[in-house]
């Protein structure tokens, strides 16, 4: 289950990404960026996804912290940054059941992977998670609780 939302999460972005209903790039792009702590610990492999909230344009973006918990974010078109606007913000870590990474050659699937953070943090309807982007932005800092 928890599998499974983490997997649909990565879908509605590429089908958002992807659909007829996107936004063509001719919106600009700010660039955004920022650190992932849990439970006060910088974490490598978060998935960091930005859904635009109510009257915002744009698809939203999507980035991965790396070993020192810092992420940035590329729009679907691979461009630096997202729109001006509100997002819903959402997180997820996979890894292999024993908690242990997922291999570079691994695929998520194949290992049975799950979501290491609540699933609060990837539900697109509860995450209590919002960042506002504008022209200038300093970098983010989210601070997640891991129960």
């Amino acid at each position: 289950m928890r599998y499974n939302r983490s997997l649909l999460s990565c879908l509605l972005f590429c089908l958002v990404g992807c659909g007829g209903a996107a936004v063509e790039n001719t919106l600009e792009v700010y660039p955004v960026s920022g650190m992932v702590l849990v439970d006060g610990k910088a974490l490598p492999a978060v998935s960091v996804t930005f859904f635009p909230e109510k009257a915002t344009k744009g698809n939203g973006g999507f980035g991965a912290t790396d070993e020192s918990g810092n992420f940035t974010l590329k729009d679907r078109d691979q461009r630096e940054g997202v729109s001006e606007g509100t997002y819903r913000v959402l997180f997820t870590r996979l890894v292999k059941p024993d908690g242990s990474p997922i291999g570079n050659d691994q695929m998520a699937a194949d290992v049975g992977a799950v979501n290491q953070l609540p699933e609060i943090y990837n539900d697109l309807s509860q995450s209590p998670v919002t960042a506002t982007v504008g022209k200038t932005n300093e970098p983010f800092k989210f601070e997640l609780k891991s129960k």
